[in-house]
């Protein structure tokens, strides 16, 4: 899945929150202004500091500029203050409203799906559980993060950078240039990446299956005296996911240490920059701190993308198995329209064959009525089919082969819900 395509299955859940995220752009906004105005005050207090010193200005004067620079500092650490109180209030306020959403919308939408979904090996309670939990979290993280980290940083990189090149466009150039190596760089890292998450992703999936089917299978484990399979099992499993952490962080240290080196050359290029032209009398003394505190606007950003990446990858992966299940359209009960005002009961299997999703097959062509008004009994061994042929009368599976009447008419052009319905308030088999 791709990022276009995921901000288009996320944009539907986001709709009926547009004036939060409104209020939250709003306030990035601001705080973008804001994160600037430390390099120019800084530039201002070193070039007015130097020239009272040249000038030979009384102590006072310099009291006076200190008071002024104190009073601005102040004013705007009490506005980022409310600003970043802002967006982590509606950030973690549309986190915890999606996550509602998007847990609401797959019950309902699982509620729908047929018996065969939930009995297949790939959905088993533990990977399935797993899957839904980690796209959820995964999914609301990244929007709860996108509207209090990512979107400030890199809005406050864009306002940095433009303030560079209106300073100069030579340093301009430095920190724009910056950016798409840098970019290329982390989607490298991202791509090597990608296939150790998927990786781990199972794993996490089948170990939380294989504690869930321990603890069910407790009694059974124990009395056939096969503690040591099951640990030996668990023990597997464990140590691939190590194997596969192991070879995770090694992959990242390599290309954070890259990153490093990138950024500090071009903290390096800015400094000699900036030297030359305030040697050159092009600069004031102040452009120096004013260039690097600006450089470390644009490069913040920058040293988040990592991270940043991780956590649209961990989305990417595990928001695919989460909209495979919500959007599992071929899973949908099949349902008729057949309602009729009165189901007489009879019943009849013709040549009926049915297997499982695991491949049992557990009925092989049967053939059999069951008559209205008479009480019928359905006996035999552990496993010969009692309990498939109800679930297909339910209509909780479809025959793999053959037909089920009722009342003359095929068992799946019936209405599922009002059959079902029916059979709640009265046994008609």
């Amino acid at each position: 899945m791709t990022i276009t395509a995921l901000l288009k299955k996320v944009l539907p859940f986001s709709k009926p929150y547009k004036n939060l995220i409104f209020y939250t752009l709003f306030l990035t906004l601001i705080g973008s202004f804001a994160a600037q105005v430390n390099a120019y005050i800084l530039k201002y207090t070193v070039d007015t500091i130097s020239e009272l010193l040249v000038q030979k200005q009384p102590l006072s004067r310099g009291f006076y500029l200190l008071g002024i620079i104190a009073a601005i500092l102040l004013g705007k650490e009490i506005v980022y203050a409310g600003v970043q109180f802002g967006q982590k209030l509606y950030g973690e306020k549309l986190r915890i409203m999606m996550a509602r959403d998007f847990s609401q919308a797959i019950i309902e939408r699982i509620l729908t799906y047929r018996m065969a979904f939930f009995t297949s090996a790939e959905n088993e309670s533990g990977k399935l559980q797993t899957r839904i939990d980690a796209g959820i979290s995964s999914l609301t993280r990244l929007v709860q993060n996108f509207f209090i980290e990512i979107l400030p940083l890199f809005s406050n990189a864009i306002i940095a950078l433009v303030c560079m090149f209106l300073a100069n466009i030579y340093l301009g150039l430095v920190g724009l240039l910056l950016i798409p190596v840098y970019f290329y760089v982390s989607q490298l890292q991202a791509t090597r990446l990608s296939g150790f998450r998927r990786n781990m992703r199972n794993y996490r999936e089948n170990k939380s299956n294989q504690i869930i089917n321990l603890v069910e299978s407790i009694l059974v484990i124990k009395s056939f005296g096969r503690e040591a399979v099951e640990a030996a099992r668990h023990k597997a499993i464990q140590f691939d996911m190590t194997e596969n952490q192991l070879e995770t962080r090694k992959m990242s240290y390599f290309f954070d240490s890259i990153k490093s080196f990138i950024e500090r050359i071009g903290m390096v290029l800015v400094i000699i920059l900036t030297a030359y032209f305030v040697l050159n009398e092009q600069m004031s003394l102040g452009a120096i701190m004013f260039h690097i505190l600006l450089f470390n606007n644009v490069s913040a950003p920058i040293r988040q993308l990592h991270r940043i990446y991780d956590e649209m990858n961990d989305a990417l992966i595990y928001s695919e198995s989460f909209f495979s299940i919500l959007e599992a359209e071929g899973q949908r009960e099949p349902t008729g329209v057949h309602r009729p005002a009165v189901i007489r009961g009879r019943i009849e299997l013709k040549n009926v064959d049915f297997s499982y999703p695991n491949g049992f097959q557990a009925l092989r062509n049967v053939s059999m009525f069951i008559h209205p008004n008479e009480n019928t009994a359905l006996v035999g061994l552990s496993g010969a089919g009692k309990s498939t042929i109800i679930n297909l009368l339910d209509k909780f599976y479809t025959p793999t082969r053959g037909q089920i009447l009722l009342d003359g008419i095929d068992l799946a052009d019936f209405d599922t819900a009002y059959l079902r319905a029916c059979l709640a308030k009265k046994s008609y088999f």
